[in-house]
């Protein structure tokens, strides 16, 4: 089955208790709230794969479940049993939510080589977005790959405050078993793809004013280009994409805006979080290069410039190819300004890119530290 590793890698910096310890509990799930249903019946219930290891195991399980007094009258998805020497845990993950949980893993297990290589603190913890502890919906499981200097080790946090270690184990081992739970079940491994504008007209509306409110200058755009709810499944926080508010020469400038739900008074939705975005027209493609991030124009033309003259040491580029960059889109790690140049054609390429500030005389702005193409597989870079 085809992979659909994402392109993006979400790593961030935590510690442990921060992955252990969430706020409130979580909603359960449909397939776990059907097990106390009455009349609900485990009508296939496959063992799919196994991770196991010295510190602790864990065995993932593709369910049916019946219920004729419900509508539907069947629900399919996975059951994880946990266990280590001081505690068991089950979690339960509905079929709707699984190519979501298999895309984190293989995404964590794509960019974990790089995360190795990395300088830096004493203990960091490589993760995934939705376990920030600044998220609005507590998990019921967030994994972590923890990386120190002795050692390495892949491990399961757990809303009940359980850690499940699974030593050196891939987290790309949880994603394989959710794979074959999905083969069970006839799934596609792509990610769907939202529509445009996912949000009804009542919320788009609170969502104007509030993203006007906190940044006027968005008054001059010309509505939303784009948005869609985080989770289509909770409908509580939303990424709102604008048209450009503002067009100097070759580039336009505008936002994305993050908004969440309030959850008392009167409701509405509040969206005071935000981040630049910009759209750079250069001479030889009929497409604009996204911009994400506070990168200015002038940066922005000299390391298109930079990763033209580099992608052609390439070995899978052709210049004969139909392809063009489609973003810059920054990595902030070890407080390093690097950037993801992305270009896509017959084969998509990605290049890395490591600004630093130019020694005098050098020949170039930028340093190159990797170029990498799409391998066809799991990971994208």
């Amino acid at each position: 089955m085809k992979s659909s590793a994402a392109v993006l890698l979400f790593c961030f910096i935590l510690s442990s208790a921060a992955l252990a310890q969430l706020p409130e509990a979580p909603e359960p799930t449909q397939l776990e709230l059907w097990m106390g249903h009455p009349g609900s019946r485990i009508t296939t219930s496959e063992v799919v794969g196994k991770v196991e290891s010295t510190d602790a195991d864990a065995v993932i399980t593709a369910l049916v479940i019946d219920n004729p007094r419900s509508d539907p009258t069947q629900l399919r998805g996975i059951r994880i049993d946990l266990r280590n020497d001081s505690a068991t845990d089950r979690i339960f993950v509905d079929e709707s939510d699984l190519v979501y949980r298999k895309e984190e893993f293989d995404s964590m297990a794509c960019s974990i080589p790089g995360v190795q290589d990395e300088a830096g603190a004493a203990i960091r913890v490589h993760g995934i977005a939705r376990c920030r502890p600044s998220q609005t919906i507590p998990q019921a499981y967030c994994p972590g790959y923890y990386i120190t200097r002795e050692s390495v080790s892949f491990r399961l946090s757990t809303f009940s405050g359980h850690n499940f270690a699974f030593g050196t184990k891939a987290p790309s081992a949880m994603g394989d078993a959710i794979g074959r739970a999905m083969d069970e079940f006839g799934l596609d491994d792509e990610i769907p793809t939202p529509p445009p504008i996912a949000l009804p007209a009542d919320v788009v509306e609170q969502i104007v004013a509030s993203a006007v409110d906190y940044f006027p200058e968005l008054a001059s755009s010309r509505g939303i280009k784009a948005a869609g709810y985080d989770n289509p499944e909770i409908m509580n926080r939303a990424s709102v994409i604008f048209w450009p508010y503002l067009r100097v020469g070759d580039f336009a400038h505008s936002r994305t805006v993050y908004c969440n739900a309030i959850r008392s008074g009167d409701g509405g939705w509040i969206c005071d979080r935000s981040e630049p975005r910009g759209y750079l027209t250069i001479a030889d493609q009929d497409k604009e290069v996204v911009i994400t991030g506070a990168l200015d124009r002038d940066n922005a033309v000299a390391m298109i410039e930079f990763a033209k003259l580099k992608l052609k040491d390439e070995p899978n580029y052709s210049e004969t190819d139909d392809g063009w960059f489609s973003q810059i889109h920054p990595l902030k790690r070890n407080g390093l300004a690097e950037y993801w140049v992305s270009w896509r054609g017959g084969k998509y390429i990605g290049i890395r890119l490591e600004v630093t500030d130019a020694q005098p005389g050098a020949e170039d702005p930028f340093v190159l530290t990797k170029i990498s193409a799409n391998d066809g597989g799991r990971c994208p870079y």
